[in-house]
């Protein structure tokens, strides 16, 4: 009997410590395929965001083109990337993902709706000229960082 409760024992210790590893593998391709997603977004908000400072000239088609892309990755459907037990306390610092993305109160879809709305104006007024594209500037990054202070760890 004391053998069994030892092989009972160590199984289940053991299959508390490979669990984790094993979650987090299942989400290894969401995971890594959000942050590249992310990526791409910081790249073009950072074009953007450079023309609207002044530290890179202004050029209306790249600016239009940073826009729509901003815009096109705004209306992906990725849900697919965030599976539930896909944050960062089930996966440590694999993700910056706070789990009150998936809390009954959240309001990420709201936030990603403004980030959506704003990425909508930014396209259609970012080649338009200069001015135009500060001025939607506000609004698109407000949208990012709503987001962000809410649910993406430091």
């Amino acid at each position: 009997m004391k053998t069994l409760l030892k092989i009972v024992s160590f199984t289940a210790l053991a299959s508390a410590m490979v669990a984790p590893v094993a979650h987090a593998e299942n989400f290894k391709d969401e995971v890594e395929t959000r942050k590249a997603h992310m990526q791409v977004v910081k790249y073009n908000m950072g074009v953007l965001a450079d023309m609207a400072k002044g530290k890179r000239e202004y050029d209306s088609a790249l600016a239009d083109a940073a826009a729509n892309n901003m815009l096109n990755l705004a209306s992906m459907n990725n849900m697919a990337l965030w599976p539930k037990g896909s944050d960062n306390e089930s996966l440590g610092d694999k993700t910056k993902a706070k789990p009150a993305i998936w809390a009954a109160d959240s309001k990420v879809g709201e936030k990603h709706q403004a980030w959506a709305d704003a990425s909508k104006n930014m396209a259609a007024v970012a080649g338009q000229g200069l001015g135009d594209l500060r001025q939607a500037m506000g609004p698109l990054g407000k949208s990012c960082k709503g987001c962000h202070s809410d649910y993406k760890a430091k």
